[in-house]
């Protein structure tokens, strides 16, 4: 991207941002607070959320002043341009990226085993980036294999931290 690019990226992204904190803010305000229990109410489990989701509120803000400050907001869009966005390689890889990382938490997680599910994420997302086709057939196996075994433990290590270390009840 060209440094005169960086101001609408910057505007976008800062609404991005925006938007992802006021989410995570209010997601946390739901959380239970277990004040019935007579918990400190800094014992909670939606303070760090919450508290990150204000940073990264105020942080995508400072962001957006800077953007506007800078003409971010004139992003001279039309169709063409979409078009070739989209055409672009790092716009599918991407598209991509937020495909597999929707289909693992809303389709996978809490559906099956979560080591298995994160395994399939792991494994697939290696595999579909790293693949070239024009590869020679040792190699192209080799490095699926590699993805299989780094998916492996890369999924037994996040479940066992998580369960013995955070003492997180895994879904």
């Amino acid at each position: 991207m060209q440094e005169k690019d960086m101001p609408k990226a910057d505007f976008i992204t800062s609404i991005i941002l925006i938007a992802f904190s006021i989410g995570v803010i209010i997601m946390s305000i739901q959380m239970p607070r277990f004040e019935h229990r007579g918990a400190h109410p800094l014992s909670a489990p939606g303070i760090v959320p919450g508290v990150l989701g204000f940073i990264i509120g105020l942080f995508g803000i400072s962001l957006f002043v800077r953007s506007l400050r800078q003409g971010g907001h004139r992003l001279g869009l039309s169709k063409d341009k979409f078009i070739n966005w989209l055409r672009k390689p790092a716009t599918l890889r991407l598209l991509l990226t937020i495909a597999l990382t929707l289909i693992y938490a809303w389709g996978l997680v809490g559906r099956i085993y979560f080591p298995l599910a994160t395994f399939l994420f792991i494994a697939s997302f290696i595999i579909i980036f790293e693949y070239d086709r024009h590869e020679e057939r040792n190699k192209k196996v080799k490095r699926i294999g590699i993805a299989l075994l780094i998916a492996l433990l890369a999924s037994a290590s996040i479940s066992a931290l998580f369960q013995y270390g955070f003492l997180v009840r895994l879904p």
